[in-house]
């Protein structure tokens, strides 16, 4: 994978848009749930991690491997989705099956506008509900900001969950800058390369490894790792990766809308789509944990609902910049980072 892992230039099912500044560009692909597969610097490195591999053969190219989840993953190659109205785990709602990690990342998004720096789409839901989704590239900075609304177009309240699945390049010796957050380890998650104690719980950044010793999750680490934590009591919603090649990738969002992070780290799994591939850092924000399903967050209480015909929206930032040792200390909804001074 690792020097194909920041393709993202070609168009799936035949449908993809290209939106340019001066200071970024970004490939979105609306026939493929609006998955963007590109966010870089024009003519530079694709910040997120995208490969171009023909394999697995892709559920939508051939037929079902069995199950949403495996049709799901043969058809991923890194990028960044939108999850929605259903995360992880696939389960039926109101007599309504929805898919692992919800039908809108895998829809055909209709485009009603485009110009050379922004694009507006929208898709329908399973449930009564529909996403509408503005990507807008600053002219001038590297900035990319996606503003969202959801409708709930029945005189039902509605629950849903929320979240998105941006992927970046495991660069082994990046850092992770995150806020104060609780870290959660699950307990149903221990392949072979997870390195993490199941069932725990930790302030961040530091965790209980299996061999008795503290993992530090800011470290980006290098040998095989498979890793999933969940991080609450979030304090402010905003996320840094540095790399230590000079690239800097922040992210800001609405933390009303996705009060939660999920954290995966999918570095030379062996396993089915990987197979020793992948290199991968996931950041995701997201309105509640784990990765469970709507029906499990149903019965816990963490769903969201939405009252009927009353809308919701959201909004997330990402921003490119010169990464040194400093430490990101905060990322505004502008696309305005605060590094550490000392």
């Amino acid at each position: 994978m690792t020097n194909s892992g920041r393709d993202g230039g070609r168009g799936i099912n035949g449908s993809v848009i290209r939106l340019a500044g001066r200071g970024a560009e970004l490939v979105v692909h609306p026939d493929r749930g609006g998955e963007i597969t590109r966010v870089g610097r024009p003519g530079g490195a694709n910040a997120l991690f995208h490969d171009g591999a023909r394999t697995p053969l892709r559920a939508s190219g051939s037929t079902s491997y069995g199950s949403s989840e495996a049709d799901w993953l043969s058809e991923y190659r890194g990028g960044w989705q939108e999850l929605f109205p259903n995360a992880g785990a696939p389960c039926e709602v109101l007599g309504v099956p929805l898919p692992f990690h919800g039908e809108v990342s895998s829809a055909r998004w209709t485009v009603t506008e485009v110009s050379a720096t922004s694009v507006v789409m929208s898709t329908p839901a399973r449930l009564p509900f529909v996403l509408e989704r503005r990507i807008d590239v600053h002219p001038d900075d590297p900035v990319v900001r996606l503003t969202e609304t959801v409708r709930n177009e029945s005189d039902l309240e509605l629950p849903y969950l929320w979240g998105h699945h941006p992927a970046f390049d495991a660069v082994p010796g990046s850092r992770i800058d995150l806020p104060g957050a609780t870290v959660h380890v699950p307990g149903d998650y221990d392949p072979p390369d997870n390195d993490l104690r199941p069932d725990t719980t930790a302030p961040w950044p530091f965790v209980p490894g299996k061999d008795g010793t503290e993992v530090d999750l800011r470290l980006v680490p290098g040998g095989p790792r498979e890793r999933v934590t969940y991080l609450t009591d979030v304090t402010a919603g905003w996320a840094a990766l540095r790399e230590p090649t000079g690239l800097g990738i922040a992210l800001a969002w609405d933390l009303a809308a996705f009060p939660h992070l999920w954290c995966w780290t999918e570095i030379g799994g062996t396993d089915f789509p990987w197979f020793g591939r992948s290199r991968i850092i996931a950041l995701e924000p997201a309105t509640s944990w784990p990765n469970d399903g709507l029906r499990s967050a149903v019965e816990r209480g963490r769903a969201r609902y939405l009252a009927g015909r009353a809308t919701a929206s959201s909004w997330l930032t990402l921003t490119l910049f010169d990464a040194d040792e400093r430490p990101v200390t905060g990322v505004h909804q502008d696309g305005r980072i605060e590094r550490h001074t000392d």
